[in-house]
């Protein structure tokens, strides 16, 4: 109970503070991208070509991803986004750049290498299986009550005739097809602007609707109630790791292709974000 209080009131201070630096800044809305539509574009596009040739099928639902990195895949129209903490997020980039090349990376290629993809995928769906809290509150909030229920019928079946959800036998032979949804999304549906781009240490891109449904979705998620601190935390980072696994070499070549990494994740974040809340 402390530790949801005490998250909590993180949340609550850390929303305050980027808020009333939202406020302060000057032309937040008009804030245009460094490089151009085109530009971008063609780095993308060269990605997903390296992306094709040279990295392990993504499975088609993950329970721990940060899917703009994996999932983009046309730049469409871009959208303005506000950048005015660019020295804190580029910071926040680049400790998450050298967490990743010294940390994840390295044990998620050694994980990788030892473990079979059927054991990693089960362990993929299991963690996805646990997120149907997120998935179905947001569903409800969306007023999509098809897909809430569908949602229901989804966990249960995977989490009974799947054993646990290690078997996704609700995708595969019933042919169900899942929505994922977040808060960030929910509000997005309800015509809330992203506020301003920012990068979350470890947890990487976000915008502060998306940081606020983040810490709100925090409260839904099974992991986060397992009452040792160290537990939670080691299985939140074993799922991070099994589900890097599936990714390696994606951030690499978006690294490769682009001009300006930083601000082509920041686009593609964007770009799919909204994506996302069409859909």
């Amino acid at each position: 109970m402390g530790k949801m209080y005490s998250f909590s009131i993180m949340a609550v201070v850390l929303s305050i503070f980027i808020f009333t630096i939202d406020l302060s800044a000057q032309d937040v809305n008009t804030i245009a991208p460094i490089l151009s539509e085109d530009s971008f574009t063609l780095s993308s596009n060269s990605a997903q070509v390296f992306l094709a040739q040279n990295t392990e099928t993504k499975p088609e639902k993950s329970g721990f991803d940060n899917e703009i990195l994996f999932d983009y895949q046309d730049s469409g129209k871009l959208q303005p986004v506000a950048d005015p903490l660019y020295y804190f997020n580029y910071a926040m980039y680049s400790f998450n750049d050298i967490l990743y090349f010294a940390l994840l990376k390295p044990i998620a290629t050694g994980y990788k290498a030892i473990m079979p993809t059927i054991v990693r995928q089960g362990v993929n769906n299991f963690f996805y299986n646990l997120l149907f809290p997120v998935r179905f509150s947001n569903n409800l909030f969306q007023g999509e009550i098809k897909d809430a229920g569908t949602e229901i019928e989804i966990f249960l079946i995977n989490s009974t005739i799947g054993v646990l959800g290690f078997g996704q036998v609700a995708q595969n032979e019933f042919g169900l097809k899942t929505s994922d949804e977040d808060l960030g999304q929910t509000f997005g549906s309800y015509s809330i602007g992203n506020g301003f781009y920012l990068v979350l240490p470890v947890l990487g891109p976000s915008t502060l609707r998306d940081a606020v449904g983040l810490a709100g979705d925090y409260f839904l998620k099974p992991i986060n109630y397992v009452d040792s601190r160290e537990l939670s935390f080691g299985i939140t980072f074993y799922d991070t790791i099994n589900s890097l696994s599936f990714h390696l070499g994606r951030y690499e070549a978006i690294k490769a292709a682009a001009i300006d990494p930083y601000v082509a994740i920041r686009n593609a974040y964007i770009q799919t974000r909204e994506k996302k809340i069409k859909e």
